[in-house]
């Protein structure tokens, strides 16, 4: 909205805490394309790396949920989960990241990094993800979601406009 005052640019999120990718599918038609957007885009895989859910169902869920969108959708754009030095600790994100990057590449879609990105932050100590306290934590969020947005809105701005038909 900042880059560009006179559009009338909505945003929705219809993100569902806990959800897989099926699960996220499953509601394409009444949660994202009802809405008629110009533009989708998907994080996804965090769910499925935590219950395990095996890789090559995963990879089939992405790419015909790839197709579902950009049958409907003008735009659409993955994004890889959030980062968390807990949650790598005890799952291994790698392979759901490599086959969002398959997917991305394989269907000529812009691939948000936000893994990679808040890895890198967390290695060089951009933002203390080990912080206590609720409201600390609470502007922690807010400062790392407020950089991706706008790592996200810069990302949307230069990439190519689709051809039109």
């Amino acid at each position: 909205s900042a880059r560009f005052p006179k559009a009338r640019i909505n945003v929705l999120n219809r993100g569902v805490a806990r959800n897989t990718a099926a699960q996220m599918a499953a509601r394409f038609d009444k949660d994202v394309l009802a809405f008629k957007p110009d533009l989708v885009i998907w994080e996804t895989g965090t769910n499925d790396a935590v219950g395990g859910t095996d890789v090559d169902s995963f990879w089939q869920t992405l790419q015909t949920g790839v197709e579902r969108l950009r049958a409907s959708v003008p735009e659409v754009m993955l994004m890889s989960p959030q980062f968390s030095r807990r949650s790598e600790s005890v799952v291994n994100f790698n392979r759901h990241i490599t086959i969002l990057r398959e997917i991305a590449d394989l269907n000529d879609l812009p691939l948000f990094p936000r893994h990679d990105i808040m890895r890198y932050w967390a290695a060089i100590d951009v933002f203390d993800y080990a912080i206590k306290g609720r409201e600390r934590r609470r502007e922690l969020a807010i400062q790392v979601y407020g950089c991706i947005g706008n790592g996200v809105a810069e990302m949307i701005v230069r990439r190519p406009p689709v051809p039109t038909p």
